[in-house]
């Protein structure tokens, strides 16, 4: 859901850069609100709790894959950004709005992923009856 409403929001952002961008903006603040409220109830045990090398492992994986997704957000946008400008589409003060919602949107990646990632790798126990 976080990730839903966060990447409507960047989406919103880069298709109407000039007007309404406060809509675009609020889902993302949305979607970073969800995403930052996901690792109270997720699988993955927060660093102050004794973890076992298998839930250190997973919770070793889990940032590593998001902090890829963050870094590929950051690489695209970066570069949707500076090809827009040097193309002249997007003026100086839109794209200091885009960067500023990228970044708030990588943030909400690098929150909610590690917990999807640590959610979907795990299987519940089968039951034995």
């Amino acid at each position: 859901m976080a990730l839903v409403v966060a990447s409507a929001g960047i989406l919103w952002c880069v298709l109407h850069p000039d007007r309404n961008y406060w809509i675009g903006y609020a889902l993302i603040m949305v979607g970073f609100f969800i995403a930052n409220l996901m690792p109270i109830w997720g699988p993955l045990r927060h660093f102050s709790e004794r973890a076992d090398e298998f839930e250190r492992q997973q919770r070793r994986d889990s940032f590593l894959v998001g902090l890829a997704t963050a870094a590929a957000a950051a690489f695209a946008g970066i570069w949707l950004t500076v090809g827009l400008l040097a193309m002249q589409v997007w003026s100086t003060l839109v794209a200091q709005q885009e960067l500023t919602a990228l970044a708030f949107y990588m943030m909400a990646l690098f929150s909610a992923v590690p917990t999807l990632h640590a959610s979907w790798h795990t299987r519940p126990l089968n039951d034995e009856d």
